[in-house]
């Protein structure tokens, strides 16, 4: 399918040709979040084609958006990475998953969740300007696997990664308890007294934890 050109000198229609197409925003969404396989987008992004997804990715790579790259042994792979042009879009991205939280519920049958995509809710409400000075190692099951994210406050402001620095506080938690937590609709007392969550470390912190973002209500 040829490319949509819109007849227009215009910073935005030339945005919408290059990320405006069905599925294109979904993948720059997972290759945020890290480098993937063909088959890793594949299965992350349920419905898509192969075809659809090679010509995306193609389209992407022409506009030096992704490119291709090798992993090292033992993995041995191929995968698509952001570029520096690519990874420009991480703002547009956070100000898009905040302006679709208006459009979020109710929740639609059928729909998934993909934990990892926390980090990127997390990272889209992170509070800036100073922040309680906590921080906190966040573990959500993901099938046979764990999803770790680092969330950490600071006179910068709350600062969001993938997991491995060291923590004041250990919560484990699904997806949607982590939500309920970041949105202050979960108190952090209720969601231990009701196991919702299991924590470990500093139990005191987890009340800051809420304060770390902003979560403004933005209703249509």
């Amino acid at each position: 399918m040829p490319l949509i050109r819109y007849p227009q000198f215009c910073a935005l229609a030339r945005a919408a040709e290059l990320i405006g197409e069905r599925w294109t925003l979904l993948i720059i969404r997972e290759l945020l979040l890290g480098p993937k396989r063909f088959s890793d987008l594949r299965s992350r992004l349920p419905g898509i084609s192969s075809s659809v997804l090679a010509e995306r990715l193609t389209r992407l790579d022409e506009a030096d958006l992704v490119q291709r790259a090798h992993l090292e042994p033992p993995a041995a792979s191929s995968v698509y990475e952001l570029t520096g042009d690519g990874r420009a879009l991480e703002p547009v991205i956070f100000a898009l998953i905040r302006w679709g939280a208006r459009y979020l519920f109710p929740a639609r049958p059928g729909e998934q969740l993909e934990p990892e995509w926390i980090r990127l809710v997390l990272a889209a409400y992170a509070r800036k300007g100073r922040t309680p000075a906590h921080s906190f190692e966040i573990r959500m099951p993901a099938g046979e696997r764990e999803v770790v994210v680092h969330v950490a406050g600071g006179a910068k402001g709350t600062a969001v990664a993938q997991g491995g620095s060291p923590a004041d506080a250990t919560l484990v938690a699904d997806a949607e308890a982590v939500l309920g937590l970041m949105a202050g609709i979960l108190r952090p007392a209720d969601a231990l007294r009701q196991g919702q969550i299991r924590a470990q470390g500093d139990l005191e912190a987890l009340s800051v934890f809420p304060h770390l973002f902003d979560v403004t209500e933005d209703r249509r």
